[in-house]
This record gives structure tokens, sequence and C-alpha cells, in this order.
């Protein structure tokens, strides 16, 4: 028998996701013009390095609207979880992008290196200017949203800013000294910046794919928690992973000792999983022990653990 809490109820949380999104959508797509234009007319790398960042920007935040709208349909029987992994996948297709747009720059970067042409400071800084000031509106309007898809997004809009940043001090130098391999050696800073970032959460994103336990709960103390009920002879099959941001299932059997309700058992388990670890989404199996397994619990993981292949299998 099978005893789960649902999730709480994301829709609100993703409505202002949503929202904020569309924002900062529109700030984008209105700076991407701004910036190509003023590149083109002062020859800037860093400033074209910075629309091409915008338009990565206007990418990852329509993927992340996708995202969010997959992730709010309904589950069905073939869905079982629904689609909230869209939500990862989005998040680690923003990461690879910001990836392949570094290597461009640092590929265009390098080439300046040894022949920069000629970049004009002044209008370099009325434009990165203008491309700060809207990079700063749009992590504002982000916020500190926890979904990860999201976060991905706002990687992007503060790696863009960091990209307008270079600019406009690169612009400043630029016009006080004259010296123009300035403008392509701040690119490849931020580049540094923005693929470490990036590396960071694909780290995280191929870690929910791959359903590895999440980083911030302790299995080992999950495990302990619920030996504690004496009601409990032995805890296995006890696996937790994340399907999105805020949403982490874990499911386990455990033992009851003879004679107790293992229907009861299990519901306080997953109870307490609840209140002690913040677990919304716990399924406990309950089993009663065959007779030669009462004696000794741990000899009965052993052989268990044996028959699954995790431990030897006998002499």
């Amino acid at each position: 028998m099978t005893y789960s809490h649902a999730p709480g109820a994301a829709a609100e949380e993703r409505d202002g996701d949503r929202r904020r999104l569309g924002v900062a959508l529109g700030i984008a797509v209105a700076t991407l013009g701004v910036e190509v234009v003023g590149g083109l007319l002062t020859g800037s790398l860093a400033l074209l390095a910075d629309a091409a960042h915008v338009l990565s920007d206007g990418g990852a935040l329509a993927l992340a609207l996708v995202a969010i709208w997959l992730a709010s349909r309904p589950h069905t029987l073939q869905e079982t979880f629904g689609y909230h992994r869209a939500e990862v996948i989005a998040a680690t297709l923003n990461s690879l992008g910001l990836i392949a747009i570094a290597g461009l720059i640092t590929w265009h970067a390098v080439q300046r290196l040894g022949d920069a042409p000629e970049v004009h400071g002044t209008g370099l800084i009325a434009v990165a200017a203008a491309g700060l000031g809207a990079n700063v509106a749009q992590a504002w309007v982000l916020g500190h949203s926890h979904a990860i898809n999201v976060r991905a997004a706002r990687l992007h809009v503060l790696s863009d800013l960091g990209g307008s940043v270079a600019a406009l001090t690169a612009g400043v130098g630029i016009a006080l000294t004259g010296w123009q391999p300035l403008d392509p050696l701040l690119s490849l800073v931020i580049v540094a910046l923005v693929v470490f970032g990036a590396l960071r959460m694909l780290r995280e994103t191929l870690g929910i794919l791959m359903e590895h336990t999440p980083r911030d709960l302790d299995i080992a103390a999950i495990e302990g928690a619920l030996r504690e009920d004496p009601d409990v002879l032995t805890v296995h099959e006890l696996h937790a992973w994340t399907i999105t941001s805020g949403f982490v299932a874990l499911a386990a059997h455990i033992q009851v000792r003879p004679g107790r309700d293992g229907a009861e058992v299990a519901e306080r388990a997953s109870s307490m999983l609840h209140q002690r670890f913040g677990l919304h989404h716990v399924t406990i199996q309950p089993e009663h022990p065959v007779v030669h397994d009462l004696a000794m619990p741990e000899e009965a993981d052993a052989r268990r653990a044996s028959r699954n292949g995790q431990g030897p299998r006998g002499r």
C-alpha cells in the first residue's frame, strides 16, 4: 500500500514567473534593437557581444515561457508526472546556449587582440549605459525565483549585464587612453564569468535529469529518522530525486513489526518526513517480515541486498 502527500500547489508561483518572464522578454527585444545599431555604428565587439547576449536572452526567456506553459499542463495516464521536467530541459538548453555563445565571442575576441579595429569610445559609452539600465531592469523583474527554469533565464540576463558593464568600461577606457585592445580583453573576462555560471547550472540540471539525490537532502538522516519509529524494523529501497525545482519525491519500503498496522505506521512515517524534512511527495510501502526475518532484521537486510545484486551473494 502506498501513501503519498501531493506537492503544494505551484500555480500561483508559476503565474508570477510567467508574468515576470513576459516583461523581461519585452525589455530584451527593445534592448536588442538599440545595441545592434549601436554596435555597428561604434564598431565595438563588446557591444555586439552584448547584443548577442541579448538575443540569447530573448531566446532563453521565450524558451522559459514555453517550459512554464508545458509544466502547467495536467498529467495524463502516459505522463503521470506531467511535464515538470520541461523546465529542467529548458534550463539545460539555456546553459548549453550560453556556453556556445561564449565560444563564439572568444573566437572573435582572440582575432581582435592581434589586430584591434578602432572603437568609438563615446558612442560605446552611451549605448552600453542604455543596455546596462535595461539589464538591471530585467534582473529586478525576474527577482529571485526558485524555479530552475527562471534561474537559468536570469543567468542569461546577469551575463548580459556583465557584458554591458564590460562594454561601458571599455568605452570609458578607450575614450581616456585610446588603447583599443581593452575592448576584446574585457569581452574575454565576461566570457569566463558566463562559462563559470553556465557550467554550474548545467551540473545542477544534469543531476536532476540523472535523478541524483538532491544535494540539500541528507538521505542517511532520513533513513535514521525512519528507523527511530519502534514499529519499523528495517528500511530499504530508499530513493529520493528531484522532478523539478521545489518538487522532490521520496520513496521507501519499511518492514513493520508483527502485529502492528502497516497502514498506520506508513502514514506516521510519511507525516514525519513532511514535518522534519519538508518533503511533500512521499511514498511509503509497508511490508511485514517473513518468519525467518523476525529475529535479526539486519541479516534480513543483508539477504535482500544480496538478492538485489548490492552485496555478496554468499559463499
